[in-house]
């Protein structure tokens, strides 16, 4: 069928009917259809042109309103950033000037105001597609940290609940309680340090490194989205040899083994003791472990009835055998570096020329040239700098910063040792009293 016809065509159809032709046998020597031949005759029988005529665009939104009434909705939006449709609508009503003038509806305040990206409601971020994490086979292999929060004890304070289980080894290796502590008028739910104090507790415990830790989307765990720099909890397991593992978003299935521990912790330790204070409390959960490790018999399927230190012996076999006062001796900023030599990140320009790289208020420049552009950075392990390409050309450098907040003492939270590998205590304030 052919496209769109000429005026010269269209007076030739009218001509060839008004000779005789019918309006079928015109479409088919110019291959339009017959209802095309038909418009153009008739609107030329009746004193119609051969041009095409289009309809004038309309003005835009709420033209058929007052402009006072547009001036009115934008004026107070501004005024009141927060303000949606309905109240916008309601105040209009009762201003003097637009008493006798037509309002429109909520939706057509919000089509109006939505032209504006200003105006519009900030997308929230996806969460990041994740595959499901593989299962561990050995003991000590993978080990899985989970927090209850905002747990009331009887004195009216709140506690934190921290537990890490092996899923292979099927025992609670450690259960830490906390301080829930409000932040702007909110409870906290963890901070690294905490997590940090759990996972050295549990690797005191057990003189050993799992070869993965497993954790919930926790934000001050993982870094969000999909181009994020790492984590610096993510970046302390790099460090140490511990790939970090973090289940899917919406799937808690997938760290089912510390959220079933949890309950089994709570009813056999908490439940009945709120009414101790947080040194006590600690000190029923470290009981409360050793018998469920190595006395009471445990339902867990692999146990078959048996304490699971006596089903799993494997559990008292050291998988990477470690000291924790060997910490900073056994982290290898050089597993970091590999690690963000082989990872790439985009990033927007802003108007002064810098990026942000790695969190809040940690900035670097790139240079005003660059203001509004995307650059790709990528990190170099040989002198520890960001460097800066250009999309467009990924093999032009047009910068690079040396790398900050990536130093041994950044990322484990330890003061690095002025002379020698002596032993390093940790920072452990919270569990004075409390015996490993």
């Amino acid at each position: 069928m052919k496209g769109q016809t000429t005026p010269r065509e269209r007076r030739a159809f009218y001509e060839r009917h008004r000779a005789g032709e019918t309006y079928a046998a015109i479409a088919q020597a110019y291959g339009v259809s017959l209802e095309c031949v038909r418009y153009w005759c008739r609107r030329q029988r009746d004193g119609g042109g051969c041009q095409t005529q289009y309809r004038r665009e309309p003005a835009g939104l709420l033209s058929s309103f007052d402009p006072l009434v547009r001036y009115g909705i934008l004026r107070m939006k501004l005024a009141h950033p927060r303000w949606g449709p309905k109240p916008l609508r309601y105040h209009l009503a009762k201003r003097p000037s637009l008493r006798h003038l037509e309002l429109p509806s909520e939706t057509a305040i919000g089509r109006y105001l939505h032209q504006w990206p200003r105006f519009r409601r900030r997308r929230k971020k996806q969460a990041t597609e994740r595959p499901r994490p593989n299962r561990p086979t050995e003991v000590h292999q993978q080990w899985q940290i989970d927090f209850k929060t905002d747990i009331e004890l009887q004195d009216g304070s709140r506690v934190s609940l921290h537990t890490v289980r092996d899923p292979v080894g099927e025992a609670c290796l450690t259960a830490v309680v906390f301080p829930a502590e409000k932040v702007k008028q909110r409870v906290e739910r963890v901070s690294l340090e905490q997590v940090r104090t759990v996972l050295r507790r549990c690797f005191a415990s057990w003189s050993t490194l799992p070869d993965e830790i497993q954790t919930d989307g926790e934000p001050v765990l993982v870094a969000s989205g999909d181009d994020a720099f790492p984590s610096t909890f993510t970046l302390w397991l790099v460090g140490l040899g511990i790939s970090h593992q973090v289940i899917r978003s919406g799937h808690p299935t997938d760290n089912a083994e510390v959220e079933r521990c949890h309950r089994t912790i709570y009813d056999y330790a908490i439940v009945g003791n709120e009414d101790k204070a947080l040194g006590p409390l600690q000190r029923v959960l470290d009981q409360a472990l050793i018998e469920l490790t190595y006395e009471l018999p445990s339902r867990a399927e692999g146990c078959q009835g048996r304490p699971p230190a006596e089903a799993h012996p494997q559990l008292l076999q050291p998988r990477h055998p470690f000291r924790p006062e060997h910490e900073l001796a056994h982290f290898d900023l050089h597993r970091v570096d590999a690690y963000l030599a082989q990872q790439q990140w985009t990033r927007k320009v802003g108007k002064t020329g810098q990026i942000c790289i790695g969190g809040h208020h940690q900035y670097y420049s790139v240079g005003r040239t660059y203001a509004r552009r995307e650059v790709l950075i990528r990190f170099d392990p040989a002198d520890r700098h960001f460097v800066f390409y250009d999309p467009d050309h990924p093999d032009d450098q047009i910068g690079r910063r040396p790398a900050r907040n990536l130093e041994v003492e950044d990322l484990t939270g330890l003061a690095t040792w002025p002379d020698g590998l002596l032993p390093q205590q940790l920072p452990l304030p919270f569990l004075q009293g409390v015996t490993f």
